[in-house]
C-alpha cells in the first residue's frame, strides 16, 4: 500500500498494490487485524515508521508509511481487536500519532503469562511460529531494514511478521483455559496500553539541580575516602601505607583502593571482620565485603561502616548520577526509561540496557530513586503542571491481612490501632502486652525495630537466621523472636503451612484467586525426581549407615542428593510465602493504573492535560495541569481504592495521593 508506486518498480508478481481503502474494506467484517510495525529505531520521539503491516493468515498489507500516513488507518485500529507481539513497542509508535487502540492482544505477554517463572522458555516471534505453528521463520533480512528499505525480501519479510499471530492467539488461548490463567492475560493485554504510555510520557528531570547533587556526591565521595585513608594512616597499618615517598612531598599516602574487594578483605580479616559468605552459584564459602555481608559485622569494628557508608555514597555516584543526566531526551528533556512487565513474581522491573543498540542503551531504574528529598526533588513537573503521587497505605501488610486472615491482624485493622510494628511487638514481647501503642513507638524503639525485620523476613520466608543476619542479633535471639511471632500470629502459620504444601503439590504458586496468575516452579520436575529417590524404601537407612562410616558413596551420592533435595524444597517454599503478596500487589497496582487510564482516554485527557510519569510497586506518579489537580487526585484515588475492592475483600486498601510541585509524598 504507498501513494507512490513509481518507486516500487522492483515489486515481483507474487506482490501486489493495494488501496487504502481496499485495506480497510478487507478487515471490515472481521472482529480482529494482526499488527506490527518497522521503524529506524526505537525511540518514538525521534525514530519514524518504515512501514505498518495489517493482515491475518491468509492476507497480509504492507504499508509504506513514508508516503501513507498511519492515521489513514486510526479508525480500524481503535475499534478492532488489534493481536500483536510485544504490543508496548509498537503502541508508543501509534501513541506518537495519537492513535489508540482499545483492545490489544499480546503474543509475548500471553506466553509470558503461560510460563511465568519458567526463564528458560524463549518468546520471540520467530519462537512463537516455531512453538505453535512449525513454521520456521528467518530474522537475518532485519539487518537490511535500515539499508535496503522495502525491498522485495524486507516487505516479505514485514508481511511474515502479521502471518501467524491469529493461529498463536488460538492455540495460546486452549492453553490459558487449561491453565485457568485467562482473567491474568486479560489484565496484562489492558495493563500493556498504560505501560506504552508511561514509557512514551517519560519524567521531567531537573537537570541543573541534579548536577548539584552529584557535586554534593562527589564530595561525600572524597570525604568518605578520607576517613578511610586516615584511619589506615593513623593506626600504622604498613602493610598498607605507600612506603615510596613522593620526591616532592613527604606525605604518607594510604594505597588500598576502596573499590577493589580483593585489597580491602585482607584488612577487614586482619581486623577480626568475618568476610565468609556463600556463594549462590556454586554453595562454597568465599570471602566478600558486599553490604549484605557486612550488616552483621558493623558493631566488630569501627572501619565496618565507614566503609559501608563509602560504598553507599559510592553508588549514588556510579547508579545516579552522570548516567542519569545523559539520558535526559534531546526533544522532550525528559527520562524515558523501560520497564518489563511479568517478572517470576508477577511484579514489574524498570530499566537495563537494550542490546540491540550500538552502543547499548542505559535506562535509568527509575522505580530505585533514592527516597531522600535530593533525589525527588530533581524529578519535577512542567511549567503550568503539577505532579500528584499516590501510593497505597501498606499495600503488601494489607495483602498479607487479607491472605493469613490471622484474627489478631484482623482486629489491627478493622479497630484501626494504629502503628503494626508496635502492634506486633507488644505481642511478642511479653514485657510490653497491655502497654499503649503510642508509648511503645516512643520508648521501645528496639523492640518495635525488631518487630519490624521479624514481620518483614517472615512475610518473606525468613527464618530465625534471617531475622539476626537483618538486624545482627544473635542466631538464638533471631530464632526466639521467630517463635515468639508464629505465638502470637497462628493464623499465619496455618497459612504458610497452606502456601507451602500447595506449591510442592501443584509445583506452582497461585498468586490469587482473582487472576489466578500462576508463578511456575522451573526446577520442579528435578524435585520431584529427587524426592522420588528419596522417599523410597530403605532410603534413608542406607543414608544413614553410609554416614557414620563417611564412606565414598556419601560423600559422592547421598550428601549431594539429600543437600539439594532440601536446597530445591527450601526454594520452593520460600517462593510460595513471598510471591502471593508481591505478586497480588503489583496485580492491584496494575488494575489501579488501568482504570486510571480509561478514565484519562474516556475523558480526552491523555498526552495534553494528563501525563503517567512512573509506576513503583505500591505508586503511581502522575502529572497534570495545575487547575485540574484536586480532581484528578481524587479520580487516582478512586481508582486504586477500587482496584483494591477484588484482592482485598475483608481488610480495604486505601491510597494517599499528594499534590506536589516535585516528586514528594
Amino acid at each position: 500500500v504507498t501513494n507512490q508506486k513509481n518507486l516500487f518498480s522492483h515489486i515481483t508478481a507474487d506482490i501486489s498494490f493495494a488501496s487504502c481503502q481496499e485495506l480497510k474494506d478487507y478487515f471490515k467484517d472481521k472482529d480482529e487485524v494482526e499488527f506490527d510495525t518497522e521503524t529506524n529505531g526505537f525511540d518514538p520521539w525521534v525514530c519514524k515508521l518504515i512501514s505498518a503491516q495489517f493482515g491475518d493468515a491468509n492476507n497480509q498489507f504492507v504499508v509504506d508509511t513514508a508516503t501513507v500516513d498511519i492515521r489513514e488507518f486510526k479508525e480500524l485500529l481503535e475499534t478492532k481487536l488489534i493481536l500483536m507481539q510485544n504490543a508496548k513497542f509498537d503502541l508508543r509508535f501509534l501513541y506518537h500519532h495519537r492513535i489508540i487502540p482499545t483492545k490489544v492482544y499480546d503474543t509475548f505477554l500471553a506466553e509470558s503469562v503461560l510460563n511465568m517463572g519458567r526463564r528458560q522458555v524463549r518468546k520471540s516471534l520467530d519462537k512463537l511460529v516455531a512453538r505453535y505453528c512449525k513454521q520456521t521463520m528467518s530474522k537475518e533480512v532485519r539487518g537490511l531494514i535500515h539499508k535496503e528499505g522495502l525491498s522485495v525480501q524486507v516487505i516479505k519479510y514485514a508481511a511474515g511478521d502479521v502471518k501467524y499471530l491469529g493461529d498463536i492467539k488460538k492455540l495460546q488461548i486452549e492453553k490459558l483455559k487449561e491453565l485457568s490463567l485467562l482473567p491474568a492475560l486479560a489484565l496484562d493485554n489492558k495493563f500493556v496500553r498504560v505501560l506504552a504510555y508511561i514509557e512514551y510520557c517519560g519524567f521531567k528531570l531537573d537537570a541543573n539541580k541534579w548536577a548539584t547533587k552529584m557535586k554534593e556526591d562527589n564530595q561525600l565521595v572524597l570525604s568518605c575516602e578520607e576517613k578511610l585513608n586516615k584511619w589506615v594512616i593513623d593506626n600504622n597499618k604498613t602493610d598498607y601505607i605507600d612506603s615510596q615517598l613522593n620526591l616532592f612531598s613527604d606525605e604518607v599516602v594510604c594505597k588500598i583502593n576502596w573499590n577493589s574487594e580483593k585489597q580491602v578483605i585482607p584488612l577487614f580479616k586482619e581486623l577480626g571482620v568475618n568476610t565468609k559468605t556463600k556463594d549462590k552459584d556454586t554453595g562454597k564459602m568465599k570471602d566478600s565485603v558486599d553490604a549484605r555481608v557486612l550488616q552483621t559485622e558493623v558493631k566488630k569494628h569501627e572501619m565496618v561502616p565507614l566503609y559501608m557508608e563509602y560504598k553507599k555514597v559510592g553508588k549514588l555516584v556510579s547508579s545516579f548520577g552522570e548516567s542519569v543526566l545523559k539520558q535526559v531526551h534531546s526533544v522532550t528533556s525528559r527520562i524515558h526509561t523501560t520497564y518489563k512487565q511479568i517478572l517470576d513474581t508477577g511484579r514489574m522491573s524498570c530499566g537495563g540496557k537494550n542490546r540491540s543498540t550500538k552502543p547499548p542503551t542505559e535506562y535509568v531504574n527509575l522505580q530505585q530513586i533514592p527516597r531522600d528529598s535530593r533525589h525527588r526533588e530533581c524529578f519535577i513537573s512542567e511549567e503550568g503542571y503539577t505532579l500528584i503521587v499516590a501510593d497505597y497505605a501498606g499495600q503488601e501488610s494489607v495483602v498479607f491481612a487479607n491472605k493469613c486472615k490471622d484474627k489478631d491482624i484482623l482486629k489491627f485493622y478493622q479497630e484501626g490501632l494504629g502503628d503494626m510494628h508496635s502492634f506486633v511487638a507488644s505481642k511478642i514481647y511479653p514485657e510490653l502486652e497491655g502497654l499503649e501503642l503510642d508509648r511503645i513507638k516512643k520508648d521501645f524503639k528496639r523492640e518495635r525495630q525488631n518487630a519490624k525485620a521479624a514481620g518483614f523476613a517472615i512475610q518473606y520466608g525468613g527464618v530465625g537466621a534471617t531475622i539476626s543476619n537483618n538486624l545482627g542479633l544473635p542466631v538464638e535471639e533471631g530464632d526466639k523472636i521467630y517463635d515468639a511471632y508464629f505465638k502470637a500470629f497462628p493464623g499465619v502459620k496455618s497459612y504458610f503451612v497452606t502456601c507451602k504444601a500447595d506449591a510442592l503439590a501443584k509445583g506452582y504458586i497461585l498468586l490469587n484467586n482473582v487472576s489466578n496468575r500462576k508463578s511456575f516452579i522451573e526446577f520442579f520436575d528435578d524435585y520431584l525426581n529427587l524426592k522420588q529417590r528419596i522417599d523410597a524404601p530403605g532410603f534413608w537407612d542406607e543414608y544413614k549407615s553410609h554416614k557414620r562410616v563417611n564412606s565414598v558413596k556419601f560423600i559422592t551420592e547421598y550428601k549431594p542428593l539429600v543437600r539439594d533435595y532440601f536446597k530445591k524444597k527450601g526454594m520452593v517454599e520460600r517462593k510460595s510465602l513471598n510471591y502471593p503478596v508481591q505478586g497480588t500487589s503489583a496485580e492491584i497496582t496494575k488494575f489501579g493504573g488501568l482504570l486510571f487510564f480509561n478514565y484519562l482516554e474516556e475523558n480526552g485527557l491523555l498526552f495534553k492535560h494528563v501525563r503517567i510519569c512512573n509506576i513503583i510497586h505500591d505508586e503511581i506518579v502522575v502529572e497534570c495541569k495545575k487547575d485540574i489537580a484536586r480532581k484528578i487526585a481524587g479520580v487516582l484515588k478512586e481508582c486504586m481504592e477500587k482496584a483494591g475492592e477484588p484482592f482485598c475483600p475483608t481488610i480495604p486498601l486505601k491510597a494517599e495521593p499528594c499534590i506536589t510541585e516535585f516528586w514528594n509524598h
